[in-house]
């Protein structure tokens, strides 16, 4: 029986039949060794090392992400401190890693030499490496990820509390997301929705697979709350994982006539029915929980199904997709991987359609949340201000349409529809979310923590507010320097066109916008429970301080003697803009008008919070008043009077 064999073999033949179905699925699909002319033949050695350090790479991630979550998330231990067996497996998740980031900085030099064409000595060669690796999209990711590595196993190493895991998972989900945000061309078209479907498949097929590793030992024990909390998770991921599948395989061929008559159609079918027989034994072996033995053997099944499905995923990734790039009508076109729309106007900024769809979906799933919560207040009889409501989905809508709507795409093109979105994002959607109180609603609509060994979801965000690190990305000076300062180092250094340039970056800008926007509305204005509460006239001085330095950036940008951006939008120049310098000088209007009106917003709405709080406070002390016949003041007379007796 497979679960008698020791652990050791047990995880070599594991990896063997990873490694099996990458050759099965590299050979079967034509994807496993070509020539790039005109490039040097890099040769089958190097061509092959490349595909199995990457397949490793994936195996290892599975691995770590897997102890992470399971020993951090949804395994019993005490509800703050890492001791006992969570600590010891978070340790040993750190030591894996730094074995991932070796195997990520193998995996970045394979990759440039297979993007050059050289062999292993020739692009270890002076000159070669230096010169390439951090020039190229795919070998620099690599390298990132290993870096994300190694910060991951020395947090790991280092961590004593559940606060520091969940940093450290983020950054280890970071080190396998960033390498999947290269691998779609632009030119194949639906460049956002195939990043998009890339991450989530990344992420879901993470959670789910590495999780099913680390808890194979709860399951085996008949551990039934581990196995409920990781059969929630699984569920989620798997959902996510087909519809994300589904997506990126769509965006990936030419039609779906594909899976039959092409090798990457091929393994997507086999990945397919995989995934169906993962899914039965997934299935059979909740429902045999409490038969030890059966539960056991449907759990083998399923993890030995998984390595046959992550090696063809990997195989996958290096078999041409069938969809067949269009080359726009110039060079521009073909780096913005659309056509030029025609001159910008109202009615094309507000009701044109280019979304983005990482942060259509988080707009989404947060919106559905919110409305879930919503319906559990009502169902328990629990009042909530519609106004609440009302405020937080204005803010979504807000949110969506300045990142989907047509307005999103001439932020490609010209820095004044771009200063829109900025200006959108950082100060008028984090007005209507923030006062919708999404804190709050959390906080009454989950259930109370009822196992002193876990930390449920309602636990996670009280220990959230009551960290450190909220402590610090809410202290005023830190708000106030990410809020205004950061934006004179975007805009006037080369770092807005490098953030331009490419998906990701233009994807961080944005959200750094919004999260910025959202702690500074959260400090000034937040009706959520917070690390700390500034008094109100604090909070004027800050919008303030905030508003001077804004207005300073506005005219520096309209008094500006050349066009900000100019190295990404001089590439993308489309015919209707005649002088840049002009668009410049309209983005810096536009950055003083709309940045007025929130601004003056914030102040009304902290002068009505102050007031009504000094009402509340003054209708306190009059109940109280009431209830000791207003004692305090008569002690207070009483003192004077003694005072001006003076000594007798």
């Amino acid at each position: 029986m497979i679960a008698s064999v020791p652990k050791l073999i047990t995880r070599i033949c594991w990896l063997i039949l990873c490694a099996s179905a990458l050759a099965f699925g590299l050979i079967a699909s034509g994807g496993a060794y070509k020539m790039t002319p005109p490039f040097i033949d890099s040769g089958a050695v190097m061509t092959w090392t490349n595909q199995l350090l990457a397949l490793a790479t994936v195996v290892m991630g599975l691995v770590i992400a897997g102890l992470l979550i399971v020993h951090g998330f949804l395994a019993p231990g005490d509800a703050h401190v890492l001791v006992g067996e969570p600590r010891r497996a978070i340790k040993f998740a750190g030591r894996l890693a730094f074995g991932w980031a070796i195997l990520y900085f193998l995996s970045a030099i394979t990759t440039l030499g297979a993007v050059l064409g050289t062999n292993l000595p020739q692009t270890l060669a002076p000159g070669v490496i230096q010169t390439y690796i951090l020039d190229l999209a795919p070998s620099k990711s690599l390298l990132i990820s290993g870096l994300l590595a190694l910060i991951a196993g020395f947090g790991s190493l280092l961590a004593r509390s559940l606060n520091t895991v969940a940093a450290i998972t983020a950054i280890a989900v970071g080190a396998i997301v960033y390498p999947l945000l290269n691998s779609h061309s632009a030119a194949l078209g639906d460049h956002s929705l195939a990043i998009t479907a890339s991450v989530l498949h990344g992420v879901s097929m993470s959670l789910w697979v590495g999780s099913l590793i680390a808890i194979y030992p709860f399951i085996k024990a008949r551990n039934s709350r581990v196995t409920k909390r990781y059969s929630l998770l699984a569920t989620t991921c798997v959902v996510v994982l087909v519809i994300s599948g589904v997506i990126s395989a769509a965006v990936r061929m030419q039609s779906p006539a594909d899976l039959l008559n092409s090798g990457y159609g091929f393994l997507v079918a086999i990945k397919i029915a995989l995934f169906g027989v993962i899914g039965f034994c997934a299935l059979r072996a909740r429902s045999t929980l409490a038969e030890a033995g059966r539960a056991t053997i449907f759990v083998v099944w399923e993890i030995t199904t998984m390595a046959l499905a992550v090696g063809v995923g990997v195989a996958l990734h290096f078999t041409p997709p069938t969809r067949i790039g269009v080359a726009g009508k110039s060079a521009a076109e073909d780096i913005l991987g659309f056509n030029f729309p025609p001159a910008p106007s109202s009615a094309n900024y507000i009701f044109g359609w280019y979304p983005d769809w990482l942060i259509l979906i988080i707009a989404l799933t947060a919106a559905a949340l919110y409305l879930v919560g919503t319906i559990r207040l009502k169902r328990a009889d629990i009042a909530w201000p519609p106004l609440r409501t009302v405020s937080f989905f204005t803010g979504i809508s807000v949110l969506i349409w300045v990142t989907c709507s047509g307005l999103s795409k001439y932020a490609m093109l010209i820095f004044s529809a771009h200063m829109i979105q900025h200006m959108v994002l950082a100060m008028i959607a984090p007005i209507f979310l923030v006062l919708g109180a999404p804190i709050t609603l959390a906080l009454r609509a989950l259930p109370a923590a009822n196992e002193p060994d876990h930390r449920n979801a309602r636990s996670w965000i009280i220990a959230l507010l009551h960290s450190q690190y909220s402590r610090v990305v809410t202290a005023p000076l830190f708000v106030l320097f990410i809020f205004t300062i950061s934006l004179y180092g975007i805009y006037f250094t080369s770092a807005f066109s490098t953030l331009m340039s490419s998906h990701v970056g233009h994807i961080a800008m944005e959200l750094h916008f919004l999260i910025t926007g959202l702690l500074f509305t959260f400090v000034v204005i937040g009706v959520d429970p917070a690390p700390r509460r500034l008094p109100y006239w604090s909070r004027l001085l800050l919008v303030l301080v905030a508003l001077s330095l804004h207005a300073f950036f506005a005219l520096a940008i309209m008094q500006s003697s050349s066009p900000i951006g100019d190295t990404w939008y001089a590439q993308v120049k489309p015919p209707w803009v005649t002088n840049s310098l002009d668009v410049t000088y309209t983005a810096g209007g536009i950055a003083w008008a709309i940045g007025e009106l929130p601004t003056f917003v914030l102040l009304i709405v902290v002068a009505v919070q102050w007031s009504r709080d000094d009402s509340r406070k003054a209708a306190q002390q009059d109940r109280a008043a009431d209830r000791d016949n207003d004692l305090e003041l008569k002690e207070y007379n009483e003192r004077l009077n003694r005072l001006n007796s003076g000594p007798e």
